[in-house]
């Protein structure tokens, strides 16, 4: 009697414990099935370092045709590669990487004319770009530009005193030339001294503080150019006299941005913030903390800027321009 119950207990408990160990099989099936279908990651940090930004989703979102991602390494620096890449894989199915090993696969690499290793290769159909960087910004910008089949240019004004993109002292826009090539940008300096007419592979004009007058030609090159659909940035310092440097009025140039309902008031800007004393700043670099809904100025909500020496502006919508500010103090 007492033997027949130690079977039957016996029996029970390999029962339970097959099923228990079906149960935990099927549970590990259907999640490597899942795992494997719908591969996603989660981030949890507070700044997102792992995610990619939303121009990305986006840039990738509305990727009409395959996109093949070339990742050429040492099996060492694979990895790195995959945090990476991976991420851009799982925001399509028309994304495709390919991991390509220097050390087995050499020949890829010459035709490639990969000559380092971490180097990524970005091929739309015929198209193919090379990732200046090996981030988000380098993977993102070769995207962008196989789709669009070239790159930007940014145009920077010169003749009349402006900030040069190759100075690389303070005064210079060296800082800027690197970041708009982050941006898949390239820069070039033009002179409407010369010839009176913003090149037509120009994709943006930008007037970087000129100290002299432009004349009215360069202005009238301007005009036509934004007033037919070109886009610019004008940075026009306060008329003063700076030690030995003298800026002038610029009338011209300022009347042309009155008639865009933008007037460039004849002052110097002088902002008593405390906020600004405690950072080292005196009261001639007004501090910028609070910035309009506007995508131009939208990620730098919480971060505070610098204005050195700077004029105050007055605006209003003109006949032909609807005008919005971004910022005030």
């Amino acid at each position: 009697m007492n033997t027949e119950w130690m079977k039957a207990r016996q029996t029970k408990y390999a029962a339970y414990a097959t099923t228990y160990i079906l149960v935990i099989v099927a549970v590990l099936v259907v999640a490597n099935f899942l795992a494997n279908r719908y591969n996603k990651s989660l981030d949890a940090t507070s700044n997102k370092r792992f995610t990619l930004s939303d121009q990305t989703k986006k840039v990738v979102g509305e990727l009409k045709q395959d996109l093949t991602i070339q990742y050429f390494d040492r099996p060492s620096g694979m990895q790195a590669g995959k945090d990476l890449l991976d991420r851009y894989a799982n925001l399509s199915p028309k994304v495709h990487v390919q991991y390509i090993d220097l050390l087995k696969q050499p020949q890829l690499a010459r035709v490639a004319n990969v000559t380092r290793e971490g180097e990524a290769m970005v091929e739309i159909g015929p198209k193919k770009e090379e990732a200046k960087t090996f981030d988000e910004e380098g993977i993102t910008g070769a995207l962008v530009r196989a789709l669009k089949g070239g790159e930007r240019t940014v145009c920077v004004v010169g003749g009349s005193g402006e900030h040069r993109v190759d100075d690389t002292t303070a005064d210079g826009l060296s800082e800027f030339q690197a970041s708009v090539q982050k941006d898949n940008y390239k820069s070039k300096s033009i002179n409407l001294l010369e010839k009176a007419e913003v090149p037509s592979d120009c994709t943006v004009l930008v007037v970087a503080g000129p100290t002299g007058d432009y004349i009215q030609s360069e202005v009238d090159a301007i005009k036509k150019y934004v007033e037919n659909g070109g886009r610019a940035l004008f940075m026009l310092d306060p008329p003063l006299k700076l030690g030995r440097k003298e800026i002038s009025d610029n009338k011209p140039l300022v009347d042309l941005l009155a008639s865009w309902g933008v007037t460039a008031d004849k002052d110097l800007l002088l902002d008593e913030n405390p906020v600004s004393q405690l950072v080292g700043l005196d009261a001639t670099v007004p501090l910028v903390t609070t910035y309009e809904s506007h995508p131009i100025v939208s990620e730098l909500t919480g971060t505070a800027t610098g204005f050195p020496i700077s004029r105050s502006l007055d605006i209003k919508n003109g006949d032909k321009t609807s005008v919005t500010k971004l910022f005030s103090t």
